[in-house]
Formats: C-alpha cells, structure tokens, sequence
C-alpha cells in the first residue's frame, strides 16, 4: 500500500477526524520506519517491513509441559508445514509476524529461526507463560526470580540460545485472573518495566482485563506498552477506555466461525471505524490468530492468516482509505511491538533471503 494518499478521493472517515487522521498516519509511517524489532534473527528496522501480522503462530502446542505427549511431534513435517505456510505470507509481501506463542503453549525458537532464515520471514517471539501451563522449571519460584528468567530471555536469549524475546505475552482465564496467572502478571510487568518492552495480554473479557490491569499498575508498568489482545468480545467503549489510557487494542480472530472468539469481518471493520472515529487509529491492530501447526492437530482452528491481506485489507481500504489500512495493517504493528527501551544497541541485520520465493 502507498504511504500517501489525496484525502479528497480517500474514502472512509469523513470531514476534519479523515483529515487529521490522514496527517498523523503519513507523521507515523515516516516515525515507525526509524524504529527497530527485536526479531529471532536480531534487529530488524522498521523502515525494511513490508506488510506485517500482529498475531499469528507458526506452532503450537495446547497439551501443556505436564502431557506426556506435550512437545512429542515431527519435527520435520512441523518445520516443513511452517515453512510452506511463511512462504505463503512471503507471496502477499508480508514479512513480518508477531508470534505469541510462549512458555507453555510450545514455543521453539529454533523452529522460528530456521523458518526465518528459510524464507525472509522477519519473527518476534515471546517470553512469559500462558495461564497455568507452568513449565517444570519456573515452578515453586518466586515472582521476582520468573522475572528476572523473562528478562533474562529478553536481553540474552531464549532456551540456551541467542535469540531474544521481542516481548512478554501473559493470558488469564474468562472468569478473572488465578492466583497462578496473577503471580505471573506481577513477574511479567517487573520484567516489562525493567527491560522496557511490550506486554500483550489475552483477555477476551473486559473484566479479567481490568483485573490484570490492576496487577500491571500495581508494579508501575507503562499502559503504552500494552497490547490487549482478543479485545473483539469486549464492548466498543471498555475498547476506548483502555486506549485513553494508552493501550493498543488487538481484534482477532477473522475469517472463522466455528468458535465464539471469531468473527466476521463487516464486525471487525465496524470497531476499527469506531476506534479511528474516536481518535484511537493508531492504537489499533487486526490478526487472525491461526497456527500453521498445532498439537493436537484436532484443535487446530478454521482461520487463516492470510485472509487478513488477501481479502480483509481491501475492505478496509475502502472503508477508511489507504493511508489508514496501511497505517492499521503495518505502521501500528511495527510501533506496537518495536524493540525494548532499555536493551544495549545491537547492529540491525541487513534482509537475507536464501532464494527468490517468486
């Protein structure tokens, strides 16, 4: 998408809200290209993204850490139906995705690295644990010890590796946070403020949001880094609450239908119109939240990422026009989830790809 437009054919949002939201959508693509993503093959700058999605696994593993068969796949259909499936998204000029998947739910950040490297594919992976699907190793410690693990997988490295975390992902349950998921909240907000980095959170519910909300104020944590994910559930007006106090809000969850966090995409465009309309444009992100690989496989849900650019994108074009699709559909993923304030300068990575995917 063009990063400018003439606002007298844009169509979309009219009058003087159209035209300032235009202006700061131009201001914001100009900013955001300056900024940098801690990917699983290093720094990335903005400038070098495409097209981007803010919510999408590449693998997934819903069993948790106490299944015997948690983690028990083959690996080599795994990383082949990943690299098939990034390659896909590499054919829509999509080259960034923000991958949630974290402690837990089966994150491998060997497999992302190696689908990055073998299809350009730029990955930020995540830190932090899902609900109460402990791993082994993080149980019976203390809140200040979990942080000091998510920070210490944020400024040197995931699993025994060298490949950094982009950001802290945290879930909690529809009926309020546990005292499991609250402990971890605690943890995943030190770390957040410590390290300066995003916090997204899966919350379908406005009220378990407000809940770890709290939990984040509490430990000072800066609501400008939070990225509450699921928001679609929840009412319009707890949407803009939570972005007047500097929260980015995170629909997912287009393009199926077979579960209650879906939804359709007349919906979806219906709550970015009213965000935008309340000045809220740039605190707002749109993804599908699919796996391209999932254990058990019969959980795997009916969405697919790549309705999100193929055919979601042009309706929002013509709903609020190019420059805002752009901004909404890149700019604010960039911004959204740029590298942490407080981690020493690294050399950003020049793109790489191994082969020409046309």
């Amino acid at each position: 998408m063009a990063n400018q437009a003439n606002s007298s054919t844009e169509p979309g949002i009219d009058g003087g809200v159209r035209r300032q939201a235009l202006w700061t959508a131009a201001a914001q693509t100009a900013a955001v290209d300056d900024l940098t993503l801690e990917t699983v093959l290093g720094p990335v700058k903005g400038k070098d993204i495409q097209k981007a999605l803010p919510h999408e696994h590449l693998f997934c593993d819903l069993l948790g850490p106490t299944d015997p068969n948690y983690m028990n796949v083959d690996w080599s259909t795994v990383s082949g139906a990943c690299i098939n499936g990034a390659a896909e998204w590499r054919g829509q000029d999509v080259n960034l995705v923000i991958d949630p998947t974290n402690l837990g739910i089966g994150r491998n950040v060997l497999l992302l690295r190696d689908v990055s490297r073998a299809t350009g594919l730029n990955i930020v992976c995540s830190t932090g644990i899902f609900k109460n699907l402990i791993p082994p190793q993080y149980r019976g410690l203390s809140v200040d010890r979990i942080a000091e693990r998510f920070v210490e997988e944020l400024t040197k490295g995931c699993d025994g590796t060298i490949v950094r975390a982009g950001f802290v992902k945290i879930a909690t349950t529809e009926v309020g946070p546990t005292e499991t998921d609250t402990m971890i909240h605690h943890a995943a907000a030190i770390a957040g403020r410590e390290v300066g980095c995003t916090i997204s959170l899966h919350s379908p519910l406005a009220g378990p949001t407000k809940s770890v909300v709290a939990t984040l104020d509490s430990e000072k944590f800066p609501l400008d880094r939070l990225v509450w994910m699921h928001a679609q559930m929840s009412p319009i007006d707890d949407h803009k609450a939570m972005a007047s106090r500097g929260a980015t809000v995170q629909y997912d969850g287009i393009s199926a239908h077979s579960d209650p966090f879906f939804t359709d995409d007349v919906s979806m465009l219906d709550r970015i119109e009213a965000m935008a309309k309340a000045g809220f444009d740039k605190q707002v992100l749109v993804s599908v939240d699919a796996a391209v690989a999932m254990n058990p496989q019969k959980w795997q849900s009916g969405g697919h990422a790549s309705h999100i650019h193929r055919n979601f994108a042009p309706q929002l074009v013509e709903r609020l026009g190019e420059v805002l699709a752009n901004q909404i559909l890149r700019d604010n993923v960039i911004h959204a989830y740029r590298r942490a304030d407080k981690l020493p300068n690294a050399a950003v990575m020049e793109p790489q790809l191994p082969f020409d995917l046309e």
